[in-house]
Order: C-alpha cells, then structure tokens, then sequence
C-alpha cells in the first residue's frame, strides 16, 4: 500500500477510532434487545476499515516506530504487535473477559462475554477469526523477512470479529459467547485445533487427526461462526457460506436475517462434509455445529457471481482491493443472526410464527395476487409452494404479498413461514376460472389439391364441449356443415375434415372458400375464421 493511501487512512479514520476508544469505556448495558434494525445502526464501514489497516500495516509504536506489514506465525515481533491490537480492541469494553490461551508458541485470544448473572445457561456461542497471515503465493517471500499484509485475508474476517464483539458486549444475553481470534490457522489450522483439544474437550486422548469426538461432559457448545476473507468481491455482495448437515440450521438463520433485515447480501450455500479450507473443519470433527462465512470457497477460480482473487497470500493482498460495503454488510448480517440465535432460537419457551392467507376459492386472474399477515418475535422468511414466486414482506405491518402463476382448475398452494428451526405453513385450493383463449387453429394443408382431404384442428387453454366447421363459398352460401370430434386425452384439443364435397356429395370447383370455426366452452360460443384455397 502507498504512504500517501496510508496517510489517508490514518488522518480519516484513525483518529475517529481513538474516539471511539474513549467514548467506549462506559457502556450502556442493554437486556434482551428486541430490535436488529439497533444493532445494525451500531456498525460502521469507518471502524472495519479502520481495522483493517492496523491489521495491515501491524504498526509497533514501542520502543520504536516499526512496520511489520506482516503477521506471519514465525515473525514472533509482528504476531505479537498484532497480538496486544487484538486485545486492546477486545478490552474496550470492560465487560469481555480476555485471556490468552498459548500451546507451542500458537497464541489464541479468547474474549468471553458471560451470561447473565441470573442465567443457569451452559450454552455457548463461538464467533472466531484467524489473524495470522503469509504470502506464500510469492515466489519470493520469506516468512521471516517478507511482507504479508493480508489485508483481506484474513484482516476482514478479523475486523468483522473485532466489531461484532464490540458491539454485543453491550448487551446481555442468557447464553455465553466467546470471540476467539485464533493463530496459526494458516500453519494448518493450529490454532482451533489446539482450542477445541485443550479448552472444549478438555481431554488428552487423540484420533488419527489429533482430535476426539464430544463427549457428554465437552461444553456445550450450540453454534460456531468462522469469518475468513470476506473482501473481495467487485462483481457483487456475495458471501458463500459453508455447512455440513449438522450445521444447515446455522447456515439458513444467515440467510433468513438476511432477508428479514434486507441487508442485500447473495448468499451462497454450500452443504459440504469435505470442504476442509478454514477453521470450521475442527469443531465438525468433534461433531459441533459449524460455518464458515467466506467470499468464495474457491478463490482461485471464476464462479457465479464471483471473479477469481489474484491477490490472496500475495504481496498485493492490501486495503485497496478491499470491498468494504461487501464486509460492512457480513459484518451486520452476523450481528443480528447471532441476537436472533441468542435471544430467541436458543429458548425452548419461543413462540412458533402465526400466518394468515388471503385467498378467495375462485379467481379467473392469472398470475394472482395473494396477501396475508404473520406474526413472529424473530426473523422469518415466507416462500410459496409450488410456484416459488417472490414474497415481499413488510415487517412494520406485518404483512406480505405476492404473485403467483396458477394452472386451470385446481390448485393447492403452501404459503409456510421458515425460522432457522422450522417452519409453519398455510394451506389454501383455489380455482382458477380463465377466459377461454385460442392457443392453437390449424387448417391443413392450405391450400389443399382437389385429391386431398383438409384437416381443421383447434386447441385452446379450457376443455371444449363441442366443435362445428361451417363452410361457405365467397358468395356466402353454405357447402357443408362438419362436426368435430375431441381428443380422448385431452378434451382442449378438437379435430375435423373435409373431403372437399357438399352436403349433397358432389367434388366443389377449385377456389377461395371461407371457413366458419364455433366451437362451445362452458356454454358460451367462441368463432373464428379461416380461408381456404382449393386447387384443380
């Protein structure tokens, strides 16, 4: 990065972020907030990119100015400057407990937020980030003498943790979380792997990959949120977000808060047991709930929505390639998912979502309107069966509405309210009544020979009772009166011919003859006309 974009950082953020450190030294305790749209007021693009920088630049201001640009594991000078940042940024607020867990020179930082002093809940929350970082992408680097800003990754994910904690510690909640900044992730994940072995199991025994499954005295932990490289994206705001089955409800509470909330995020989810790229691999191996939120599970190579990050484990890996709006908006997505889990999705007393369906038993419009009303303490997402149309909800009124496409005749539609642990639905049957509507009129071939008979077929969009052909000369006499006979499948569809002779069986002359087409459709007479050419 260039001194003067260095500069500029410094002299229009950093210094509102010393405010910030200031102002924060006494907090407001706030209790069972029932509001997102307050949390995500609290999250500020400034302070994530304040973040970043630091993480960056990792500048030590003692004994002696000094640039790392690196926060490699095996620089101990850089990993710990960024070290005594992390916990500086944690011990803002007076109310997270932190403390350093160090195994073979691999530092984690853990910041807990208790429950609630009235609270008898063991259940616990991890939101977690790696803050090391190496460029081994360079032909060149050296880790010891080397750059690695590693300003997306993992500076993002890092930032997001530091301002998620940030901001929940200023509420209390039933259930404990623990902000974890973990080192050596990209030594081959050293960090969870040594957190989950000596904190979570508490226990000496190991498997062929270091690890034991849970055991009934583990901690109970519910959901773990691994944030890792979350910035670069120019194409659009897309975060992929890892799950294996266990942790699906994790997976959809994101992308149901991201809807609730209309945080504008494309979120892609990947149901995968073998996708082992960041730290959520290691408390699935001892069988707990977790994801990872990242920009692309494969940054190497182009996807949906999604172009390939030259930059990662590179030199290059600086704040300019950073996409702060992507990261500003995983940052409130995590919040108010985490609020939601806590306050809500963790208590066995919450109330189930309630839905009402305004839908009348006839209709003759097509595509329909529908609307209802719902009711929930939480974030829900409405979608409609079968059709998959789009629901838009308002959530002051607590309404919704839609459009959805029907077939003629009867029809069943689900209208069902999901909540990251399940859903409740509405049934309703319709029938559609449309007008009825020609789709098809063929008169073949045309024009005919003399030799040949002439086939008139009519197809239209609602069952047909009977067809008649009327053909006349272009005087407006009457030749020949033909009735028609409907299709054993499919009584939409009607046929008849003509062999081209009168009523009374005698070959007519070659000339233009005009065709009168009736057929009938729940009483009603629909006519159309056609010409034919009859040559000799």
């Amino acid at each position: 990065m260039s001194r003067r974009f260095h500069r500029f950082i410094c002299n229009n953020y950093l210094h509102k972020y010393t405010i910030i450190i200031l102002l924060s030294l006494n907090y407001s305790i706030y209790a069972y907030p029932n509001n997102g749209d307050e949390l995500l007021s609290k999250i500020t693009t400034e302070s994530l990119i304040s973040h970043v920088n630091s993480l960056q630049e990792n500048v030590s201001l003692f004994p002696n100015t000094r640039t790392y640009q690196t926060r490699n594991t095996h620089n101990r000078e850089a990993t710990e400057n960024v070290i005594r940042y992390i916990k500086r940024m944690f011990t803002r607020s007076s109310r997270l407990r932190v403390v350093e867990q160090e195994i073979g020179g691999i530092k984690n930082i853990i910041a807990v937020l208790p429950p609630k002093t009235t609270s008898l809940s063991k259940k616990v929350l991890i939101v977690c980030a790696y803050y090391d970082s190496q460029a081994i992408r360079e032909p060149d680097w050296n880790p010891l003498a080397s750059t690695a800003p590693g300003a997306n990754k993992n500076g993002t994910g890092m930032a997001a943790l530091l301002e998620i904690a940030n901001i929940l510690s200023q509420y209390e909640y039933d259930h404990e979380i623990r902000f974890i900044a973990l080192g050596g992730e990209e030594l081959g994940f050293l960090g969870s792997r040594n957190y989950v072995r000596e904190i979570v199991l508490g226990d000496s025994t190991q498997n062929e990959i270091g690890l034991v499954r849970r055991n009934p005295t583990s901690e109970d932990i519910v959901a773990v949120f691994n944030l890792d490289m979350i910035g670069f994206n120019w194409k659009s705001d897309l975060v992929e977000v890892i799950s294996n089955r266990e942790s699906v409800w994790l997976s959809r509470s994101l992308e149901i808060a991201n809807r609730w909330y209309d945080i504008g995020l494309k979120i892609r989810r990947t149901v995968d047991e073998f996708v082992d790229i960041s730290s959520h691999k290691t408390f699935w191996d001892s069988g707990y709930a977790a994801v990872t939120l990242i920009e692309s599970s494969t940054p190497w190579r182009d996807s949906q929505n999604y172009n390939a990050n030259p930059f990662y484990h590179t030199f290059q890996d600086t704040i300019d390639k950073v996409n702060f709006n992507l990261v500003t908006k995983v940052t409130k997505l995590m919040v108010v998912t985490i609020d939601s889990i806590l306050v809500y999705m963790m208590q066995s007393a919450r109330e189930i979502p309630q839905l009402t369906l305004n839908l009348p038993s006839v209709v003759d419009q097509n595509p329909m309107p529908v609307s209802g009303t719902f009711i929930s303490e939480f974030p829900i997402d409405i979608v409609i069966h079968p059709s998959g149309a789009t629901v838009k909800m308002d959530r002051e009124n607590s309404t919704y509405s839609a459009n959805i496409p029907l077939s003629p005749g009867d029809n069943t539609v689900y209208i069902v309210a999901r909540y990251p642990l399940g859903g409740v639905s509405v049934k309703r049957t319709v029938i559609l009544k449309e007008d009825f509507v020609w789709k098809d009129i063929i008169v073949a071939p045309n024009p005919v020979r003399f030799d040949k008979p002439t086939e008139f077929r009519v197809e239209g969009n609602l069952e047909i009772s009977s067809m008649k052909v009327n053909i006349y000369d272009v005087h407006g006499n009457i030749i020949k009166r033909i009735d028609g006979i409907g299709d054993r499948l499919d009584r939409r569809v009607w046929r008849t011919w003509w062999n081209q002779k009168t009523s009374y069986g005698l070959a007519v002359s070659g000339g233009i003859y005009i065709c009168h087409i009736i057929i009938k459709v729940e009483g009603k007479k629909y006519t159309d006309i056609k010409r034919l050419a009859i040559i000799r």
